[in-house]
C-alpha cells in the first residue's frame, strides 16, 4: 500500500507546486488596471462637457449684445425708433404735440423775438427815416421769413439730423459688422487643459458674467430706448429754442438745444462703437501664468482669464452708461 500511495502523493505535490507557481508568477507580472481608464475617460468626458458649457456662455453673451446693432434701435429710422403695436406711435405722439401745442408757442416766441428787435432798430434810426434804418427794417423782415420757416419745419429739420448720424451708423456697421463672436479656445488656455478643477471655476465666473452681461443688455436697452423718447421730445419742442436764436441775448439757449440734440444722437454712435468692440477687446484677453510649473497654473490661467472677463463686462456696463455725457463731451469742444 505504500508503494501506490507515494507516486499518488507525488502528483498531488507536483500540482499544488505548479499551481503556486503559476500564481505567482501571474502577480509579479506589471498590468493595467481597467479602473484607471475609465476614471481618465470619466474625466475627459467631465472636462469636455464643462469646456462647451462655458464657450456656449460666453459667446452667447456676445450675440446677446450684437442683437442692439443693425436690427435694433440704434439704427432704426426716426419715425419707428419706438414701435408701437396700435395705430398710434411715439412718434406719432411727439408730431402731433409738436403741431398742436408747441409749434404754435414758439410763432408767439419768434414773433416777440421779432418785436424786440423792431424795437431795436427803431431806437437806432433818427426821426428822418434815414436809409440805413430802411434796410435794418428790410433785413429784419427777411429774418423773419427764414426763422419762420425754421421753426414750421423744425420737426422734419431735427429728424434730418437724426438721420445724418444714423447714416454715420450704417456705414460703421457695414464697415465692422456687428461685432465678431467670441473663440474661447484661441483667447483661454484653460478651455484646452483637461483640468476639472480649473474649468469648474471657470464655469463659475462664466456664469456671474452671464449675469452681468444680461445686465449691460438691459442697461444698453434702457439707454437706447430712453435716447429715443428724448429725441421724440426734443423734436416736439424744438420751436421754442429755434425760436430763440434771432435775438442775440437769447442765441444761447438755442444753440445749447441745437448742441444737446446732436450730442444725443451721437450718443446712439457712441453705443454701437462699444457694443462692437466688446467682443474685440474681450479676444485680446490672456491668461496670466504664474509660471510655477504646477497643476495651480491652469486653474490660476482659468481664474484670471475669467476675472479679466467679469471686468470688462462692468467696464460695458458703465462705459453704456457714461455714453451720454461722452457725446455731451464731444459736442461741447465745437
Amino acid at each position: 500500500m505504500e508503494k501506490l500511495g507515494n507516486p499518488v502523493s507525488s502528483r498531488r505535490f507536483i500540482l499544488a507546486f505548479a499551481a503556486t507557481f503559476a500564481l505567482l508568477t501571474a502577480l509579479l507580472i506589471p498590468t493595467h488596471f481597467a479602473w484607471g481608464s475609465i476614471a481618465d475617460d470619466i474625466n475627459a468626458w467631465l472636462c469636455g462637457v464643462l469646456r462647451d458649457w462655458c464657450n456656449w456662455i460666453f459667446a452667447a453673451q456676445t450675440d446677446v449684445m450684437r442683437s442692439l446693432g443693425a436690427t435694433g434701435v440704434l439704427s432704426a429710422p426716426f419715425e419707428t425708433m419706438l414701435t408701437s403695436a396700435g395705430d398710434v406711435s411715439m412718434y406719432d405722439i411727439a408730431r402731433g404735440v409738436w403741431q398742436v401745442a408747441v409749434l404754435p408757442i414758439g410763432c408767439g416766441v419768434l414773433g416777440l423775438v421779432f418785436t424786440l428787435k423792431l424795437i431795436e432798430i427803431s431806437q437806432r434810426m433818427d426821426g428822418s427815416q434815414s436809409l440805413p434804418g430802411v434796410k435794418e427794417v428790410v433785413f429784419l423782415l427777411v429774418f423773419f421769413a427764414v426763422f419762420l420757416f425754421l421753426i414750421q419745419h423744425s420737426f422734419d429739420l431735427m429728424a434730418a439730423i437724426y438721420e445724418v448720424i444714423g447714416l454715420a451708423i450704417d456705414r460703421v456697421e457695414g464697415l465692422f459688422g456687428t461685432g465678431g463672436a467670441l473663440d474661447m479656445t484661441a483667447v483661454s488656455i484653460v478651455t484646452a487643459d483637461d483640468d476639472l478643477s480649473a474649468l469648474l471655476a471657470l464655469l463659475i465666473v462664466a456664469v456671474i458674467s452671464w449675469l452681468v452681461v444680461l445686465i449691460a443688455y438691459i442697461v444698453a436697452l434702457v439707454v437706447c430706448w430712453a435716447r429715443a423718447i428724448q429725441l421724440y421730445i426734443m423734436a416736439a419742442f424744438s420751436p421754442i429754442p429755434l425760436a430763440f436764436l434771432g435775438f442775440d441775448q437769447t442765441r444761447q439757449i438755442g444753440l445749447g438745444y441745437l448742441k444737446s440734440f446732436g450730442a444725443v444722437c451721437i450718443a446712439g454712435l457712441i453705443i454701437l462703437i462699444l457694443l462692437i468692440s466688446f467682443p474685440v477687446i474681450l479676444g485680446g484677453i490672456v491668461a496670466v501664468n504664474p509660471g510655477t510649473g504646477t497643476p495651480i497654473d491652469a486653474i490660476a490661467n482659468g481664474l484670471t482669464y475669467a476675472l479679466q472677463y467679469l471686468a470688462m463686462c462692468i467696464l460695458l456696463v458703465l462705459s453704456l452708461v457714461k455714453s451720454g455725457a461722452w457725446a455731451r463731451d464731444i459736442v461741447s469742444g465745437f
